[in-house]
């Protein structure tokens, strides 16, 4: 008795679906119109997808790939046009079920296979009707990934306007030195000048064309170095006790009057003391 009872329930744990076992699908309606519908990819799961006589069914993969092959077991029945990532099919004629098989290269070269279960009817294709006109593929875990990685990049550009704004807010409101002198052609004289320890701003009038403005070393040498240009206003990434502005043939000397080679240190490795620089293995 107990040898017949252990039988049958091996029986029927053989023929009971396992935990991993898979079948074919139908896809998710959607809510405003039934022949639009949309299926998460599984790569082991059989996709049914019903074909109406007289109708098309247009089926859309990931932006991300690309068709690269189809086979289909009926032919005669079926129309196959791929298109990027788009494949359209068109049932010519009631025939039995057949199987459609597509695989897709991903931006980065992989591969992704798709199983479908084609069928086909004959009949109205209005809405409400069992019929479909667009299949949507989704990719839950992939587009988790995306929105996760869009969110980081906004944080990261977050932070780093916070960062500019800080260094902005010092170079606005930190204090400076205003003791420059101008000697040379007036017509390229900036409306101001002054520099924060670390940066020299040059501030033009609206109406006046920026020349060009080279800093000059100790043995009267020009040379260009790096700036930034906001408007009518000149950040030079320097200090210096003379700079040189030339434009065609006229010159233009800057002296700084209260120039100091060290100039300001905020104890913070950047120009700013609101903005701090650490070593990373100091976190």
């Amino acid at each position: 008795m107990t040898k017949k009872i252990l039988f049958l329930i091996l029986s029927l744990l053989a023929l009971s679906p396992t935990p991993w076992s898979n079948a074919s699908v139908f896809p998710t309606r959607a809510p405003s119109d039934s022949r639009i519908r949309f299926i998460n990819y599984d790569a082991y799961n059989v996709t049914k997808i019903i074909g109406s006589i007289r109708s098309s069914v247009q089926i859309e993969f990931s932006a991300n790939e690309e068709i690269a092959h189809v086979a289909i077991g009926n032919s005669v029945a079926w129309e196959v046009a791929p298109a990027g990532n788009i494949l359209f099919l068109k049932a010519r004629e009631v025939q039995p079920i057949t199987n459609l098989q597509v695989v897709t290269t991903k931006l980065d070269g992989s591969k992704r296979s798709y199983q479908f279960e084609l069928i086909i009817k004959d009949g109205e294709i209005s809405s409400g009707q069992e019929t479909y006109f667009l299949v949507k593929f989704r990719y839950p875990q992939e587009e988790a990934e995306q929105r996760r990685l869009a969110a980081l990049l906004r944080q990261e550009k977050k932070q780093a306007q916070q960062i500019d704004g800080a260094f902005n807010a010092y170079e606005t409101y930190g204090p400076r030195n205003w003791a420059y002198t101008a000697q040379g052609s007036s017509i390229l004289e900036p409306a101001t000048v002054y520099d924060n320890g670390k940066t020299t701003t040059f501030s033009f009038p609206d109406n006046q064309e920026i020349p060009a403005i080279y800093i000059v070393g100790n043995d009267g040498t020009e040379s260009l170095v790096p700036k930034t240009t906001r408007g009518n206003m000149v950040i030079v990434h320097a200090i210096s006790a003379r700079f040189t502005l030339r434009q065609g043939k006229n010159v233009l000397c800057i002296f700084n009057e209260a120039y100091q080679p060290k100039g300001i240190n905020p104890d913070t490795g950047t120009t700013s003391p609101s903005v701090e620089r650490k070593v990373a293995s100091d976190l």
